[in-house]
């Protein structure tokens, strides 16, 4: 038997993802065991570890690297942390993470930017020169606080500095923090301050950690990497190379998945405060049949009124609005899911997959299957 070690933490939902993805590939090979921490595999303990024919790991830093170097077997490194050119990788695009994440908070209309990261790792650093690149931001003048990433895992320390920082940022303020962890301790210390998220600060993460995120008040939205696609793919380079097909070093970017928004992120900066509101409920509801109508009722304006300001400041109607969020809704599961197109449709709040096929095609100028066929070549 071919022994795959796995060196993974499991200790939150990226390696549990990663290694589904591992799981799903050696399934198609009879002849590989895999090792891993925990009871779903079998041992890898330090002798497991030294008898292993190949490794997929999360190499967190320079140390670690060196120590895998010493193994003598091929290694993956699926996490992209150590600048060291030591081992082929399959990881998170972390440059178009920073962009997604910039793209995504310049349409919510902040006029300030500020990024929270982890010192020394390149995954960090890649995450906010894409932050910058989309935001036409110099990298120098960006507010920026950073720390190790064992100092962002004691959440609840207080931080005289972080707190200075956080009460200095120019307000409102939309804040790129480079991983969920950073995005939580924020929250926290905003909290503390007395410093209202989102309206005064707004928190976007990364890694989409379902019950970190959610249990958060309020809920932090996040960018989802495509951890599976990573295990997967991972396993396969690693088979290619144990095969004597693959030579030297190689670095596959796999692209992340869309921005989960919850509560940290609803809301609009805008200086027409109903135009604001209407654009927050159209951001939390648009997928749930909602109606112009019931966007002007509870802007406590009357529709004519409220059309016109967003005319004057959006250049839309409140129905292009909605129709624009339910698209982007439906762009983003046709890309990341295997969902049939009618169901799609359906919850992207579209009643009619007619009239969810005739606007889809105008605004993306190709039809819901091309969509999805042209994102699965890129």
């Amino acid at each position: 038997m071919t022994q795959i070690g796995l060196k993974l933490r499991f200790q939150d939902g990226y390696d549990m993802a990663v290694a589904n993805g591992v799981v799903q590939y050696a399934r198609t090979k009879f002849d590989w065991q895999v090792r891993g921490q925990g009871p779903w595999f079998f041992s890898l303990d330090k002798e497991a570890l030294l008898s292993c024919d190949a490794l997929i790991a999360r190499i967190e830093d320079d140390e670690d690297a060196r120590f895998c170097a010493t193994l003598g077997i091929p290694v993956v490194d699926i996490a992209g942390a150590t600048s060291l050119k030591l081992f082929s990788q399959v990881r998170n695009d972390d440059y178009q993470t920073g962009v997604s994440a910039g793209a995504y908070l310049k349409k919510l209309g902040s006029q300030h930017l500020a990024w929270c990261g982890v010192e020394q790792v390149h995954w960090a650093r890649e995450r906010f020169i894409g932050f910058c690149s989309a935001t036409s931001s110099i990298p120098e003048m960006m507010p920026s606080f950073s720390r190790s990433l064992s100092w962002w895992r004691h959440l609840y320390d207080s931080d005289a500095q972080l707190e200075a920082w956080l009460t200095e940022l120019p307000k409102p303020c939309s804040l790129f923090c480079c991983n969920d962890l950073s995005a939580m301790k924020v929250e926290l210390v905003c909290q503390r301050l007395g410093i209202a998220i989102p309206e005064e600060i707004m928190v976007l993460g990364v890694d989409n950690e379902t019950l970190l995120c959610e249990l958060a008040s309020p809920s932090i939205s996040s960018i989802q990497p495509d951890c599976e696609t990573i295990g997967y793919q991972a396993s396969a380079m690693l088979d290619s190379m144990l095969n004597d097909e693959t030579h030297g070093v190689h670095i596959r970017r796999i692209a992340p998945g869309p921005v989960r928004e919850r509560e940290s992120t609803r809301v609009i900066y805008c200086e027409d405060e109903h135009v604001a509101k209407a654009m927050q409920l159209i951001k939390a509801e648009a997928t749930s049949g909602l109606q112009a109508s019931e966007v002007a009722r509870q802007a406590a304006i009357c529709r004519r009124s409220l059309e016109m300001r967003f005319r004057s400041l959006r250049g839309t109607t409140i129905w292009e609005e909605i129709t624009t969020e339910k698209l982007s809704r439906a762009a983003s599961l046709l890309s990341h899911s295997q969902q049939s197109i009618a169901t799609v449709a359906q919850q992207s709040g579209f009643s009619s997959i007619h009239r969810f096929y005739s606007l889809f095609k105008r605004n993306y100028h190709m039809t819901p299957q091309q969509y999805r066929e042209k994102k699965a070549r890129t």
